[in-house]
């Protein structure tokens, strides 16, 4: 009796063992920050841009995150906005290069202000994100 009771106990701490998760660490850097699934919080109007790795490098890539928050902020504030995106593609030799250009228009009877609230790129992906806050 005394040995089915044992190997009964033993089996449930082995089995409760096995059951546990790992913690996770809260505020990981892996962690996206709140404002990216809602921009707009406390009170403030927002936007996030993001951005890829860029071929010239973190400036652009960080670049072109705030142009496409500033875009959405125009945006939300019935402001027009005119994207053009150009790419030019070259062959040379066996040798392919691509360049990609991009200018944004805005016609308005007002002026928006905004300011960076907060950078944020996620370390596996290196996608940027750039939260923009009216002011």
């Amino acid at each position: 009796m005394k040995l089915i009771f044992t190997s009964i106990i033993l089996a449930l701490l082995v089995l409760t063992g096995c059951n546990t998760q790992p913690v996770k660490e809260k505020n990981s850097k892996f962690d996206q920050p709140s404002w990216i699934m809602k921009p707009s919080q406390n009170g403030k109007i927002g936007a996030v841009g993001t951005a890829y790795r860029h071929y010239k490098g973190l400036a652009y890539q960080r670049k072109l995150a705030i142009t496409r928050a500033l875009d959405e902020l125009t945006l939300q504030q019935g402001v027009k906005v005119n994207l053009r995106m150009e790419k030019e593609v070259q062959v040379v030799n066996d040798r392919a290069s691509s360049s990609l250009d991009v200018k944004s228009d805005y016609t308005a009877n007002n002026t928006i202000t905004a300011h960076i609230e907060e950078i944020w790129q996620d370390p596996m992906s290196q996608e940027f994100f750039v939260w923009m806050v009216l002011d």
